[in-house]
């Protein structure tokens, strides 16, 4: 990378910094703190750098205004980092500030180029890519252009050297979780976020008892499902310690007066053991608050825990504040289950929502339509489940995103053949972006519609053809459905360690590949 001598040897005070916030949903009725962006700025912040933040999302600037500021600012360093479904918005954000501002060093992060830094570099002008956790990668590589040392000694990026060519280092390797600092929610508006409720509230919470703040369990994710964005492929799953998570809850309880916790995470709990000690925690402390979670299907199966026993821990977490628990089916069919890799019974998910609605919690669910080897039947199956659990899914379709297997699948296969036009036509999961099966787009929608019709009319959930698929936050303690107890599995010892899935994304290979075409 060309170094500007705006950056020589420029003290840390005098070096001038710009941090940016993409709106991911204009219009949008929640707003949440964007987690990953406050760790990055906290450790900045905490090692002496000052910077300026330009927060597009609770502003919701248009892209008229975010131009017009970057043409009429000048920094040293821009740095920005968004999901890969923004990548076309992302591209003209970087080429947009490379134009106004050319001597700056523009930094991106998170999925959007974490997945692809070579081909993010080579269709936009950026100039380094972070390609792992953002934290000390970042850091390091604005010390090293700062003072004018070597970017090969950072690990973790990917940067353009002079010619071109686009030299990527040596993965990071993760450090203990808890060893990164709380972050610092004074570095953004909290109380306008704050103003925007959480997306799994309901009607019976009053709308001052909603004050939402995001903290982190865990990073990561210790399984490897084959459609699922994972950035950080090969970092081992990492939770914190109940007495830091409670520490950090009650901190935001007295500073921000928070009444609601998103426990922003891929992976709340990857294990029965793991919620019940956080639980344990919260009610120890006698911490009064509501939170949500996300976790696997087979939490409990997994862990081989009786009907009893899962009730028992699923009551600590009502009891512990548990408002609402998310997980995902994916499908009821077997066949593609495996070709998820998402290594579960599909008699689990029945289970898993038994317990939860027993103890008093909301649940939702996830379904995820076009696998190759998809048809009507396949469709209906899913829906049987849900049929059978009394719950409404958040329906979404198949989108192949880089560092997955279906991606690469996609592109073997002939689906993707241009991943930068492909990258900037995706939109959103409830879109159908690329059908990799022997169905029309029409028919798979006939399908989905025809399920999504007769479970909203026996569940009496009054949504129209118009909401099936896209019901905005459709919560499910509208679901009153009394479920009968599971039959009982056999009640073995418990697994201190129950997380034994912990696939390598080389493993998972689909067999007779074209003949999903």
């Amino acid at each position: 990378m060309r170094k500007g001598k705006n950056l020589m040897q420029k003290s840390k005070k005098d070096t001038k910094l710009l941090f940016v916030n993409p709106c991911l949903r204009p219009g949008g009725f929640t707003k949440l703190l964007p987690v990953g962006l406050g760790s990055v700025m906290t450790y900045f912040h905490e090692n002496d750098y000052e910077f300026t933040l330009l927060d597009i999302d609770i502003n919701e600037y248009d892209d008229a205004y975010v131009e017009n500021y970057i043409k009429n600012n000048n920094f040293d360093f821009v740095l920005i980092g968004t999901i890969v479904t923004h990548y076309k918005w992302i591209k003209w954000f970087v080429n947009m500030t490379k134009k106004h501002q050319p001597n700056s060093c523009v930094i991106t992060g998170n999925s959007v180029a974490g997945s692809i830094p070579e081909l993010f570099l080579n269709n936009t002008k950026g100039d380094i890519v972070v390609t792992g956790e953002g934290e000390i990668s970042a850091y390091e590589a604005v010390e090293a252009v700062r003072l004018e040392k070597d970017l090969k000694t950072v690990e973790g990026i990917s940067f353009r050297i002079d010619g071109g060519t686009i030299t990527t280092t040596e993965n990071r390797k993760v450090g203990n979780i808890n060893d990164f600092p709380m972050i610092n929610w004074d570095l953004f508006d909290v109380e306008r976020y704050m103003a925007k409720p959480s997306s799994n509230a309901d009607k019976d919470i009053k709308p001052e008892d909603m004050r939402a703040m995001p903290v982190i369990t865990a990073r990561g994710c210790a399984f490897k499902c084959s459609f699922c964005h994972y950035v950080f492929w090969n970092d081992p799953y990492r939770n914190r310690s109940p007495k830091e998570i409670v520490d950090e809850i009650e901190h935001v309880q007295k500073k921000y007066n928070a009444k609601y916790i998103e426990f922003w995470d891929d992976l709340s709990f990857a294990s029965a053991i793991q919620a019940e000690k956080l639980c344990d925690e919260l009610i120890s402390r006698n911490v009064k608050v509501k939170w949500n979670c996300a976790i696997r299907v087979d939490l409990f199966t997994r862990a081989r825990l009786s009907i009893d026993d899962s009730l028992r821990v699923t009551k600590k977490m009502k009891e512990s504040g548990c408002y609402q628990c998310g997980f995902s089916l994916e499908s009821g069919n077997k066949q593609i289950l495996e070709m998820m890799n998402k290594k579960i019974d599909v008699d689990a998910f029945y289970t898993t929502v038994y317990v939860l609605r027993e103890a008093g919690i909301i649940v939702d669910t996830s379904v995820i339509f076009g696998y190759p080897t998809e048809t009507k039947e396949t469709i209906q199956e899913t829906f049987d489940q849900c049929f059978k659990a009394g719950i409404y899914p958040s329906i979404g379709f198949l989108l192949p995103l880089p560092y997955t297997v279906m991606y690469d699948y996609a592109k073997a296969n002939g689906f993707i053949t241009d991943e930068d036009k492909y990258l900037e036509s995706i939109t959103e999961r409830q879109d159908i972006c690329v059908n990799m099966t022997k169905m029309t787009d029409e028919e798979i929608m006939s399908a989905i519609k025809d399920g999504a019709k007769k479970l909203n009319e026996v569940l009496e959930l009054g949504l129209n053809e118009d909401t099936y698929i896209k019901s905005k936050g459709f919560q499910n303690s509208k679901v009153k459905k009394k479920l009968k107890p599971p039959l009982e599995t056999d009640n073995m010892e418990r697994i201190e360690n129950d997380v034994t899935f912990n696939y390598s994304r080389s493993e998972f290979k689909f067999e007779n590949d074209t003949a999903c075409r």
